[in-house]
């Protein structure tokens, strides 16, 4: 018995022992989990885009008008604003960027038409009410957020001719018209979703002129148009 109770105080100054010590230990602190760090995504001309422009468009004109047998000169200028709205869509590969855009144009641009014909002047305003491209457009992507682009394809509209022949009196014509156009631009993202551009295309001649009662043309005539856009990127 004496033995026994020698075993149980010694077991237990041990257990007191051991709990104090382990009581003077720091504790132990909860670990937290690493936080992730994620790398920004580069940004990219891909995907779809929509927006407007506005702008200025001038041209000129020469040529031949014949009429009653008789031949000579024809030359038009004219200029005004247009202003319109544009969409497309851009495939990135690295720093090439392809794209297609088409565009829907209005102007209140008008130019005056003079000839001369046996000897009689004859002067008319011509209009070019509204135009639309469809074009291709290949570019450089700089510095990520800006593009430079070259961009060309076919041209479609309208045009009207009035005036008035001493001979026959007032007329009024028209014509719809397809053409080709070619030109260059830059772009650069604003904010967001947001970017801006500049852009400068040349027109050229029109396979369809609106013409006088009686008369044929031949010639040649371009449109140069400067604009700024701005665009939303979906």
């Amino acid at each position: 018995m004496r033995k026994l109770a020698i075993v149980l105080l010694t077991g237990c100054s041990f257990g007191i022992v051991s709990a104090g010590y382990a009581s003077d230990l720091p504790a132990r602190m909860p670990t937290k989990a690493p936080v992730a760090v994620y790398a920004p995504l580069p940004f990219t001309w891909t995907g779809f885009y929509a927006g407007g422009n506005a702008g200025w468009g001038w041209t000129n004109g020469s040529g031949t008008v014949t009429s009653g047998g008789a031949s000579g000169p024809i030359s038009v200028s004219g200029n005004g604003f247009l202003g319109g709205v544009q969409a497309g869509y851009n495939w990135q590969m690295n720093s090439i960027v392809f794209g297609l855009e088409t565009d829907f144009q209005g102007g209140s641009g008008s130019g005056t038409v003079t000839s001369t014909v046996g000897g009689i002047t004859n002067t008319g305003t011509a209009k070019a009410p509204w135009f639309g491209t469809i074009r291709g457009r290949l570019g450089y992507a700089a510095a990520d957020t800006w593009l430079l682009y070259m961009t060309g394809g076919a041209v479609y509209g309208k045009s009207t001719l009035d005036g008035t022949i001493p001979v026959t009196g007032a007329f009024s014509s028209s014509a719809t018209y397809w053409t080709w156009t070619a030109g260059a631009g830059v772009e650069k993202m604003l904010w967001n979703r947001w970017s801006a551009k500049l852009e400068y295309l040349y027109i050229g001649t029109p396979n369809h002129a609106p013409t006088p009662p009686g008369t044929t043309l031949s010639g040649s005539a371009h449109a140069n148009i400067v604009r700024v856009g701005l665009n939303y990127h979906f």
